[in-house]
């Protein structure tokens, strides 16, 4: 079971804005964690402002950036917009590392929604140029550090090839959301940072393990406030003689996963407050004993709506899911 644990290191206060948070899900093989809090502040209206943290150093083993510094800027905008409401930003999730064969060329799709369910979604890369929306170094030193990707904007989906084993590459987008499909400038910009690591492909079946449902990959679920709802992760192993061995998850507070097994007993969501209303990304891959990952799955629950239970992107632009009732 997951347990909250709160960070007590390294918390800084910047203008009254504390960056201490909860662990809500770690990876001991991995060697990764991830969490999220929530406060409120009271921002006057009309006004666009962009936050930062820069800092670093990135390890060693990075392809581009090697222990370099890292820039993470977003920027809030409380400008009401034309049709008389505040701006929601948009949401992204994701793993914070993600395992790809070398010598391959991967399709990666980034999960995006947005609350205010007109708004046109899109990605772009990250810049050092003082010119881009936020004004100001967006990434440092992983600036371009998936060499060779190419990035489709409107559907957030890249195309990349790893070339070197053991070794991560660091991506760094802005995900920013427009009043229109021909709006030129966007409300707001939310950062999104996460690795590749590259692997040699094993001698023998390589076919990679994949999360098979219950929920389609990038399905959207509502679910009212206060409610316990538990979720399937299914997987299914495509080599003979294979078998899982750990699961990567990016979670929300208050998620808690069994251990691995056969049948699964899913995972248990528990959203106990208002404060998480709106979207909540959870995203998961799985890895067999020959250190094969699936490719990301993830679904978003929407806090707050009980119907739909189910909403796929059908009738939006690529990967971005309609948010609401309807």
């Amino acid at each position: 079971m997951l347990v909250l644990i709160p960070f007590i290191e390294n918390c800084h206060f910047r203008g009254g804005t504390i960056t201490c948070t909860y662990c809500t899900d770690y990876n001991v093989g991995g060697s990764v964690s991830s969490g999220e809090i929530y406060y409120t502040r009271t921002i006057p209206l009309n006004i666009a402002f962009s936050i930062r943290f820069i800092s670093g150093n990135w390890f060693a083993n990075l392809v581009v950036g090697t222990n370099g510094y890292w820039s993470i800027i977003n920027q809030i905008n409380t400008i009401i917009r034309p049709d008389g409401y505040i701006n929601n930003s948009p949401v992204a999730t994701t793993l914070p590392v993600i395992y790809k064969a070398i010598n391959t060329q991967h399709v990666h799709v980034v999960q995006m929604s947005d609350l205010d369910t007109t708004d046109t979604l899109r990605c772009r890369w990250s810049t050092n140029s003082t010119s881009n929306f936020n004004a100001y170094d967006e990434c440092a030193d992983v600036c371009s550090g998936v060499p060779g990707a190419v990035l489709y904007s409107d559907n957030c989906t890249f195309v990349f090839t790893l070339t070197f084993a053991n070794m991560y590459v660091a991506v760094a987008l802005q995900i920013e959301d427009y009043y229109t499909s021909k709006s030129s400038t966007p409300m707001s910009s939310v950062p999104l940072q996460f690795l590749f690591y590259g692997y040699d492909t094993p001698a023998d079946c390589s076919t990679p393990p994949s999360i098979i449902g219950s929920r389609p990959n990038r399905a959207c679920v509502g679910i009212s406030i206060g409610l316990n709802v538990t979720e399937y992760v299914i997987v299914q192993v495509y080599c003979s003689g294979k078998s899982i061995v750990d699961f990567i998850t990016s979670s929300p507070v208050g998620l808690t996963k069994s251990g691995i097994q056969n049948p699964s007993s899913g995972m248990s969501l528990s959203i106990p407050t208002a404060d998480q209303f709106g979207s909540q990304g959870f995203c998961a891959d799985v890895i067999d004993d020959t250190n094969v990952q699936s490719n990301q799955w993830c679904i978003t629950f929407l806090v707050g709506y009980d119907s739909p239970n189910l909403i796929q992107a059908s009738s939006v632009q690529g990967t971005v899911l309609p948010i609401g009732t309807r």
